[in-house]
């Protein structure tokens, strides 16, 4: 196995491959403009397979893990090194629960994905945690009811999804009643 370097016409790192038989195997290093790590990935044979962590300016993007080529299981998103999501992948695609975070560490949003599109529950938190939305997805649209909710729990809007398209949008004072209805 050798370990090939790659660099810019002024002598700059750009890449490191391990490669075996010609084709990219084991560890690659991919720097950026000011020589830090900006992705380190495990490749099998010329093919991306294992735990990949990405980066920039030295600060975490994102720790996922590639089977044959393509995003597989769980992955760890960040933003300025601080964790902001947590997602699941299969065979590429989205698939499973994706949550969502603040910079910090409450829960924004957890969403359930299937086959790339956002499929059932979702929900969307205030930072406090208290409920803002619940909705229902179907082939990545809206289904049936999407609720929103004031601070305190009481329902602020309705909005009823058909095909995902709202059809009827009931809006609601901080008491509890109906303030308008609006068919669209």
């Amino acid at each position: 196995m050798d370990n090939l370097e790659i660099k810019d016409e002024n002598g700059k790192l750009l890449r490191s491959i391990s490669v075996e038989d010609g084709v990219p195997h084991g560890e690659m290093k991919i720097f950026d403009e000011n020589g830090q790590v900006s992705a380190q990935l495990i490749y099998e044979d010329g093919v991306l397979s294992g735990p990949a962590h990405f980066f920039m300016a030295g600060k975490p993007t994102m720790n996922a893990s590639f089977v044959n080529g393509k995003l597989e299981g769980e992955a760890e998103l960040f933003a300025n090194g601080v964790k902001v999501g947590l997602a699941n992948f299969k065979n590429g695609l989205f698939d499973g629960v994706f949550t969502s975070y603040d910079n910090l560490g409450n829960i924004m949003r957890i969403a359930s994905y299937a086959d790339g599109q956002q499929e059932g529950d979702c929900k969307t938190f205030y930072p406090d945690g208290n409920l803002l939305e619940h909705s229902v997805y179907k082939n990545g649209c809206p289904d049936g009811e999407v609720v929103k909710y004031f601070q305190d729990g009481n329902v602020m809007e309705i909005s009823t999804f058909e095909d995902g398209k709202p059809c009827v949008i009931d809006t609601y004072d901080e008491d509890g009643y109906l303030k308008s209805r609006k068919e669209v």
